[in-house]
């Protein structure tokens, strides 16, 4: 499969920073490749740069060697309204925190992202209504963030980051905040969207439950990114 027929594909990826007079090396040469519609889960302990590689894939980071695309389109290298441009039709964003608008209902933030690429109110509306039906909370669309439980908050913050329709989410320990029970609930939410709208997610978490729960398990140990066998 060529680039130009994955969701992303990251080549020789390398990135290091200063520490005093010496260089603290993050990330080696890395190679990462995720298909349209697969899950991709990376696992590491707290300060193995996990964050840093996901900030280099949103092209939020440039990395001292190598590339990413998406789709086929080059973000590394490109200008800073290109990326922009890309990450708001290509790819969507879950965090740790979920970084909704407190003033807004559910309908509304997760309506945010179409409303700003310039959608219809009455467009954006539908859109927000079916993607909160598909994560279970139709019932909740006028709750404010403060009137919702933490796993519905980031169940919101998922339909948020698939408003645009986008080839891939990059999630960002996206269940670190919930207790078992409500992350458990989130991960199967994400892969039932997976399964229904064809988007790739890859997630980046010190949980190896969470890792395992995807089609291809990695592991990001001394900078080095490495697969893991599944149980048989």
């Amino acid at each position: 499969m060529n680039s130009g027929d994955l969701a992303l594909a990251a080549k020789g990826v390398s990135k290091s920073f200063a520490q005093g007079d010496q260089r603290l090396v993050v990330l080696r040469d890395i190679d990462l490749s995720v298909s349209p519609g697969e899950w991709v889960g990376v696992v590491g302990r707290s300060g193995a740069g996990k964050s840093t590689l996901l900030h280099i894939l949103a092209g939020l980071t440039d990395p001292d060697q190598g590339s990413v695309e998406i789709m086929g389109q080059a973000l590394t290298g490109a200008s800073p309204a290109e990326r922009a441009r890309i990450r708001n039709s290509r790819m969507g964003f879950v965090y740790q925190l979920h970084h909704l608008l407190p003033e807004f209902s559910a309908l509304e933030n997760v309506a945010v992202p179409l409303l700003l690429g310039g959608a219809r109110f009455a467009r954006a509306a539908a859109r927000a209504r079916d993607l909160l039906a598909e994560v279970g909370l139709a019932e909740r669309l006028e709750h404010r963030p403060h009137q919702l439980s933490g796993g519905e908050r980031q169940r919101v913050a998922v339909a948020r980051a698939l408003a645009s329709a986008p080839a891939i989410v990059l999630a960002d320990e996206p269940t670190g905040n919930l207790d078992r029970e409500s992350a458990e609930g989130v991960v199967a939410v994400m892969s039932d969207l997976i399964r229904t709208t064809g988007t790739s997610f890859v997630v980046v978490t010190h949980d190896a439950d969470l890792a395992g729960c995807g089609d291809k398990t990695l592991a990001l140990l001394d900078g080095v990114l490495s697969a893991v066998a599944k149980p048989a």
